[in-house]
């Protein structure tokens, strides 16, 4: 900018013309550069500290939960749901937060409020949650639904099954059949469970789904003996 000037004086004077044309824009994008900068630094830290905090939060909802088969006090059930719906309020878009509900519908599970859990199942689904996660919301919310007596939302629920849990979906599938009086179609669902589960990369079994096989197969057995024995009357 300063060649062609014969001296200093006229550099100067140059320059506080280029000043006065571009020294404002120039001046508003160094600190729109600025702000950027350190507003961007500001929204990492803010959110390290918020990842930090919840999980913190889900820990001691963790140990307030306890371990093991042993039933939890009044106090560690108040404590854990008070955690739980802490992270809920204070970082729903957090994967704690949606660990959090399945845990609360859990819990209203054991309280027999399926209503609530329905409630938590959905909030899990219609949040941005990982795969895995829905999946998991999924399956439960079809087996709440299913013991509230909702068969037709909880079949739609199982029409996209996942590979990861197709077995279990084909199971609660196949109670719904049940329940609903349709024994064939009940069959087919549990013995595709059941051999899915088989062909599982670490296949563990199930019990009380062979016994569902066997007590439907003793019922179908009796329905087909009894026109029968009719007949012969």
């Amino acid at each position: 900018m300063a060649e062609g000037y014969e001296s200093d004086d006229e550099q100067i004077e140059a320059l506080k013309d280029w000043w006065q044309e571009n020294g404002t824009s120039t001046l508003v994008t160094i600190v729109l550069a600025l702000v950027g900068y350190f507003g961007w630094t500001g929204w990492q830290s803010q959110q390290q500290e918020d990842i930090v905090t919840a999980s913190s939060i889900y820990e001691n909802m963790l140990v307030a939960a306890g371990s093991g088969n042993r039933a939890l006090t009044d106090e560690q059930r108040s404590t854990a749901n008070h955690l739980a719906t802490t992270l809920k309020a204070d970082f729903p878009s957090s994967t704690y937060a949606q660990f959090a509900a399945l845990y609360k519908a859990k819990l209203a599970v054991e309280d027999k409020d399926l209503v609530a859990a329905e409630q938590e199942l959905q909030w899990v689904m219609d949040s941005d949650a990982i795969p895995d996660i829905v999946l998991q919301a999924k399956l439960r919310l079809a087996r709440v639904l299913y013991a509230q007596g909702k068969y037709p939302a909880a079949l739609l629920l199982l029409d996209n099954s996942n590979a990861i849990y197709a077995a279990a979906f084909e199971e609660v599938r196949g109670d719904i059949h049940n329940a609903q009086g349709e024994p064939d179609s009940a069959k087919l669902a549990y013995l595709k469970a059941s051999e899915l589960n088989q062909q599982a990369e670490n296949p563990s079994p199930n019990p009380l789904l062979e016994l569902k096989i066997e007590q439907l197969n003793s019922k179908l057995q009796r329905a087909a003996t009894i026109p029968a024995a009719e007949g012969e009357s």
